[in-house]
């Protein structure tokens, strides 16, 4: 097998944190703050707390991933208390933290949490319990923050796509939606997903309206790591195994789909030619890298993707499983699936 036809790198970026770090009692002054270490400042219990106030407005975009500031005391210490850029300890005012929560950041988000209403309009509502002034009072008596300098390998920098991300992406980048999979259906007096076959291998979640009749094709988006209340089936955005085969049964059948669908300009734009030439083969190739992973090939790598993955699958009249295979390639590619 060689390295591009199955290709599913899961790499991990590791990122500075203190495993196990320690919550230090809470300090009435910047005086009284517990020195820096080499393994970084420790949150307070203050700093905990002001965490629990946030996290139910705030951890639906901030639990995982490079921003996933509240995955745990320590990932909130780490990534936001000791970040300058968002925590100017004993300056509530010159803290980007306090300006989104007010509606006035000065970055590309002008207020969190993302929405109509600030975080402050949720506190004037009651939508929200823990203060604007209690978050400024917490920055003024923060004293100097360090952060850790160590890596925790058990932190990645990046996240894995979600079932529904997948499902999402696929139907765009593919040009298929739910009526390639599904027909509207009744079943005991319910909105029914009845599925057109097994065969096109359908996914759709078992909490989704309408909800799949057949229950396989919950079970394939349980494969992709997509959770369910229904089900009582947690989320799961590791790259697990059962991912990797569901991901690349289903881009393979997906691709071959996509390609013999009518009229779907998705993969072959108006104008661009579908032959076997090595010249139009290349320009796709290098038009797929743009269009999947929002990258251009190099000349060399397309190079390689063609010797590599399509002239190994191409038949002297068919060139249909090639296409496929380089397709699934690109879905499969870590650029594709980690963000």
């Amino acid at each position: 097998m060689n390295r591009f036809a199955f290709l599913l790198v899961l790499p991990l970026v590791l990122l500075s944190g203190c495993e196990g770090t320690a919550i230090a009692p809470q300090s009435r002054s910047p005086q009284s703050q517990p020195p820096p270490t080499t393994c970084g400042t420790p949150a307070t219990t203050e700093t905990q707390r002001v965490m629990e106030g946030l996290k139910p407005h705030c951890e639906g975009c901030h639990a995982q991933g490079t921003r996933g500031y509240f995955a745990s005391v320590a990932a909130f210490q780490s990534l936001l208390v000791s970040d300058s850029r968002l925590v100017k300890a004993g300056s509530p005012d010159d803290s980007e933290l306090v300006r989104l929560l007010e509606g006035r950041g000065t970055g590309a988000f002008k207020q969190m949490p993302i929405g109509q209403k600030s975080y402050a309009q949720l506190v004037s509502e009651g939508s929200a319990t823990l203060s604007v002034q209690a978050v400024r009072a917490w920055i003024q008596g923060l004293g100097a923050q360090q952060r850790d300098s160590r890596p925790n390998p058990d932190a990645p920098r990046i996240t894995r796509m979600s079932a529904d991300q997948v499902q999402r992406a696929l139907y765009q980048q593919l040009g298929l939606g739910y009526d390639d999979f599904f027909v509207n259906a009744k079943e005991f007096g319910f909105d029914m997903a009845e599925s057109r076959g097994e065969d096109h291998l359908p996914l759709q979640s078992p909490d989704a309206i309408p909800a799949p009749r057949q229950y396989i094709s919950g079970e394939r988006y349980h494969g992709l790591g997509g959770g369910s209340v229904m089900n009582q089936v947690s989320a799961d955005r590791t790259p697990a195994p059962t991912f990797a085969l569901t991901l690349t049964q289903v881009s393979q059948r997906w691709c071959r789909r996509a390609l013999a669908k009518p009229d779907n300009t998705a993969l072959f734009p108006k104008g661009a030619a579908r032959t076997a030439n090595p010249a139009d083969v290349k320009a796709t190739l290098k038009r797929w890298s743009l269009h999947f992973l929002g990258e251009r090939f190099t000349d060399a790598q397309v190079d390689e993707l063609y010797a590599d993955v399509f002239v190994p699958l191409a038949t002297p009249t068919d060139t249909e499983p090639a296409y496929v295979g380089v397709c699934s390639y690109f879905i499969r590619h870590p650029h594709w699936i980690f963000y």
